[in-house]
């Protein structure tokens, strides 16, 4: 038998189908199951057998829904059943209804078999704050049932947390040894000269890295790996400590910006941390061309590995890290 379909069905029929008006007070999905049954197998008898009721279950659940609606919806004969125009009208709709159940169904089956699964991120503040955002959102548009949740702290709080098993993977701006700990290095960011240019004037050209004596200098303070790394490059550079005008040690990066910003003094941090300020010319930098950088690490121990969520995530990180770093 064909079905004429008189229109397309738009998103606010579907709304209104929801009305009382046409539900009624007794019309439930399983009545509109029977109908639309009925008509594709053009009998009442093969639909009942179809559905695994008895006919006279069938027949009453279609005389409901032409009580509720006030209407004749299929004419029976010995040949079948036969669509009215009404019927015509109310089997477009039910189709629709059955597969936005259907659909329904199918979203909560998703939830109950395929949970989201969390990744549990210690990073330090030059990797949380500048890198791994961008990361983060590239990893989820293929990964939709994974959920990070991430921390900021110093590196050697990272570290702890890792080895103890509080956090599933930790990120890291150092070079460490540990033996409890697997340690991959993702890439590195050279360290530059930051300053207010229109309260120091510090010349590009003839620039020598002893210079910095001169001034005061703003510095992360020793809790943080990068600070590791900043005195190994003074070290190489035949620098001593003593030697440097230390005027303040702050806890976070960004507050070193803020100060340098402000005419303070000038500091040494990664490029990494400071590419929005040097475009928009919140402040002068000079590159350090040193051997010496920054080093960023993903460290994680081999329990983590057991996770197949962790552990397609710290592929993921040794495949692209570098590339999708902000």
């Amino acid at each position: 038998m064909k079905i004429k379909r008189i229109f397309q069905v738009k998103p606010a029929m579907v709304y209104n189908i929801f009305d009382k008006r046409f539900w009624g007070d007794h019309m439930n999905i399983l009545y509109l199951i029977s109908f639309v049954e009925t008509v594709k197998q053009n009998s009442i008898s093969k639909a009942s057998k179809k559905l695994h009721i008895t006919q006279s279950a069938l027949s009453q659940q279609l005389q409901n829904i032409e009580k509720e609606l006030n209407c004749e919806l299929l004419k029976r004969s010995n040949k079948g059943v036969e669509l009215t125009q009404e019927g015509e009208i109310i089997f477009s709709y039910a189709e629709t209804i059955i597969e936005l159940y259907n659909n329904m169904l199918s979203d909560i089956d998703k939830i109950k078999n395929d949970s989201l699964k969390e990744i549990k991120i210690s990073s330090c503040s030059s990797v949380s704050e500048y890198l791994l955002p961008c990361t983060i959102h590239i990893y989820k548009k293929s990964h939709k049932n994974v959920r990070f949740s991430i921390k900021t702290e110093k590196t050697k709080q990272v570290i702890e947390h890792v080895k103890n098993k509080i956090y599933d993977i930790g990120f890291i701006d150092d070079i460490i040894n540990d033996e409890e700990l697997e340690q991959f290095n993702i890439c590195s960011s050279d360290f530059v000269i930051i300053f207010n240019n229109k309260k120091f004037k510090i010349p590009h050209d003839s620039f020598t890295i002893d210079i910095i004596k001169k001034y005061p200098l703003i510095l992360i303070n020793g809790e943080h790996g990068i600070r590791n790394s900043i005195e190994r490059l003074i070290e190489k550079s035949d620098i001593r400590f003593n030697e440097l005008n230390i005027e303040i040690e702050l806890d976070t990066i960004e507050a070193i910006k803020q100060s340098v910003a402000a005419g303070h003094g000038i500091s040494i941090v990664p490029l990494t941390s400071v590419k929005k300020e040097v475009y928009l010319k919140l402040f002068d930098y000079i590159p350090l061309n040193t051997s010496s950088n920054c080093c960023i690490s993903m460290i994680y121990t081999k329990e983590s590995l057991s996770k197949e969520h962790v552990r397609e995530f710290i592929d993921f990180i040794k495949k692209t890290g570098k590339e999708t770093f902000c």
